[in-house]
């Protein structure tokens, strides 16, 4: 079935090549989820109104600030939120775990609510954390104003935007795993009649490379969503916002990326780049290696430029086989940007006294500088064993 839709995509994609997809959204864009590079846009950086894809910042501060385990307790006055809901009494305990589910497969609005309190302790605060999280991904043009994406003149975001943090989040796999599922009971300690979470992405019944995310529809904001999807080893991020029909427009964008796209090997896992510099070591030099294989996503039968840097940590011997010591960063000629860590390629033990003191430019001086150093902890022996001694004489 995979194959069949390989090969389904790449003859849309060869009627598309040379131009980008058509889809009815007023935003669209299609990013490598690797390196974030952006593979089509249109009207990509327009602010709109994002309706329940704002859960996706929602969803990733949970995971990211609440453990699994955690039980999540309902406000009081939980039953004004309107919209979507999973129906939270007033007091109500759900684990964190299960909220995550309850939020991006029921679309839960009350949910949300309850998850902002938990984390900042009011809606005002929890906007101000989302908007410090935006920006730390790279958003520019983002201003929740609310966790669960209610329509608000001032919450506004773009498609960019959102692909930049639907990116972000599915780098969890707890993430991953709840926006991939289906159907999903989650535990809660008072609504026993309101267990099962429904996944609203039908893309997931119908496409075995979906890989779900979240939808998104309010009158003002029209249909909304940004979705995953793994083809031929390699992850594709889409949105889509104020589309006709998201769906057809998803599949659209996810056939013409895979299909006009390809992955080109720029490292492998076992190939030494170069060295990084060892402090105290017996070897003052380490080679690293990529900790995996490093593609570039490039336009299909194209070759592009790139740059491959390696930025090292402070490294103090011991070093161990496979111990990261620094990052390599992989910039291409159109925007790609990747960091992959870099590892030892070998041991590298730590000097002894005696090796430190003797290197350098004054090794006589390191040699004093020991032999100085024995015989104090020699007399120190001795006289510790002399006190010893008479210590004894004065007890017997």
């Amino acid at each position: 079935m995979r194959s069949l839709l390989t090969l389904i995509s790449a003859a849309l994609g060869a009627l598309a090549l040379g131009k980008g997809p058509g889809v009815t959204a007023a935003s669209a864009i299609v990013m490598d989820a690797d390196s974030g590079k952006v593979l089509f846009q249109k009207n990509a950086d327009v602010p709109r109104f994002p309706a329940s894809t704002t859960k996706i910042m929602t969803g990733l501060l949970l995971v990211e600030n609440v453990l699994p385990d955690t039980q999540i307790v309902a406000p009081s006055d939980v039953d004004v939120i309107t919209g979507s809901k999973m129906h939270l009494k007033p007091g109500e305990k759900v684990p964190a775990k299960d909220m995550l589910y309850a939020l991006m497969l029921r679309s839960a609005n009350d949910g949300c609510y309850a998850v902002a309190l938990h984390v900042s302790g009011s809606i005002p605060a929890f906007s101000k954390l989302m908007n410090q999280r935006a920006q730390q991904i790279g958003c520019t043009h983002t201003n929740f104003n609310n966790p669960n994406g209610l329509n608000d003149p001032r919450h506004l975001t773009t498609a960019h935007d959102l692909a930049l943090i639907a990116r972000e989040a599915m780098k969890y796999p707890e993430f991953q795993d709840a926006v991939k599922t289906t159907r999903y009971a989650i535990r809660r300690s008072i609504n026993q009649k309101d267990l099962l979470m429904v996944n609203k992405d039908k893309l997931l019944l119908s496409d075995p490379t979906a890989e779900g995310i979240k939808t998104g529809w309010t009158i003002p904001a029209g249909k909304c969503f940004v979705g995953s999807a793994t083809r031929d080893g390699y992850r594709l991020i889409t949105v889509v916002l104020k589309s006709e029909d998201w769906k057809k427009d998803t599949t659209t964008l996810w056939n013409w990326g895979f299909a006009n796209h390809e992955r080109e090997l720029v490292k492998s896992a076992s190939e030494p780049l170069q060295t990084v510099d060892v402090k105290d070591g017996e070897e003052d030099k380490v080679e690293v290696m990529p900790s995996r294989d490093i593609y570039l996503t490039v336009p299909r039968g194209e070759t592009v430029p790139f740059e491959v840097t390696v930025k090292a940590e402070d490294v103090e011997a011991p070093v161990a086989l496979g111990q990261r010591v620094a990052t390599i960063i992989v910039t291409d000629s159109q925007g790609g940007k990747m960091y992959v860590p870099a590892l030892a390629a070998k041991d590298i033990p730590r000097r002894s006294l005696m090796a430190a003191a003797t290197s350098g430019v004054y090794p006589w001086l390191g040699l004093t500088l020991v032999g100085g150093t024995l015989y104090v902890r020699g007399k120190s022996r001795r006289t510790r064993t002399y006190g010893s001694r008479r210590s004894k004489k004065r007890t017997a």
